[in-house]
C-alpha cells in the first residue's frame, strides 16, 4: 500500500546511526531473549562478585514471589541491579492488563530513563498489541525520548496504514532536534516496517 515510500532512495538517503540507544533497543526487540542469554554468559564466567550474585539472588526471589501489580509497578521505576531487569519484564507480563495502561499514563510525563526503558521493552514484549493506544496517547508524551521509542515499538507492532504516519514523525524529529538520536527510533521502525511488509 505504501511501498512507494519506503524506496531503496529513502533508505540509502537516510540510513541509521550505529550504537544509539534506539539501535540498541532495536537489538534487544529483534533478538529477543539476547539479554537472557548475555546474563547467563556474565554468570557462567563468574565475572560478578559474591556479594552481587547474592543480592541478585535475593532480589530474583522476590521478584518471582510478588503477586501485587502495584508492587511490580513501583519496581519497574526502581534502578534495581541490570541483571534482574529481564526477570521483572517476565513478571510484569502476568499482570499486563493491568500495568499496562498504568505504564502508559506515566510514560506521558517520565524524564526517568530506567521506568521508560522497562517500559519499552514490557509494551514491545506484551501478548496484546497497545499500538493504538500509543498512537492516540503520542501527542500527550512530554518526553521526545519516549516518543522516540515509542516509535520504535510502533515498527515491530504498528499496521501497514502508519508508514506515512511514521515519516512524519522521523523529519518532524530530525528538525527539531538534530543534535540528538530522537530521529533514530522512527527511522528504526520504518527499516522494521519495510521488513515486515515489503522486503519478504
Amino acid at each position: 500500500m505504501y511501498r512507494n515510500l519506503l524506496t531503496k532512495k529513502f533508505f540509502k538517503d537516510n540510513p541509521y546511526i550505529e550504537n544509539t540507544v534506539q539501535d540498541f533497543f532495536y537489538s534487544i526487540l529483534l533478538y529477543e531473549g539476547v539479554e537472557d542469554a548475555a546474563d547467563e554468559i556474565v554468570r557462567e564466567q563468574g565475572l560478578l562478585s559474591d556479594e552481587r550474585v547474592e543480592q541478585i539472588t535475593l532480589t530474583e526471589e522476590l521478584i518471582k514471589a510478588e503477586q501485587d501489580p502495584e508492587t511490580i509497578f513501583q519496581l519497574l521505576r526502581k534502578d534495581i541491579d541490570g541483571m534482574n531487569r529481564g526477570g521483572l519484564i517476565k513478571k510484569a507480563l502476568q499482570f499486563e492488563d493491568v500495568l499496562i495502561p498504568m505504564v502508559i499514563k506515566k510514560l506521558l510525563r517520565s524524564y526517568h530513563d530506567t521506568f521508560i526503558e522497562n517500559s519499552i521493552k514490557l509494551i514491545a514484549r506484551s501478548q496484546n498489541d497497545y499500538s493504538s493506544m500509543l498512537m492516540e496517547k503520542y501527542k500527550e508524551f512530554r518526553n521526545p525520548y519516549v516518543k522516540s521509542m515509542v516509535c520504535l515499538i510502533l515498527g515491530f507492532r504498528g499496521e501497514e496504514a502508519i508508514i506515512p504516519w511514521m515519516l512524519d514523525k522521523y523529519y518532524e524529529m530530525k528538525k527539531m532536534y538534530p543534535d540528538e538520536s530522537y530521529d533514530q527510533g522512527p527511522l528504526l521502525a520504518l527499516y522494521k516496517l519495510n521488513s515486515r511488509f515489503y522486503d519478504k
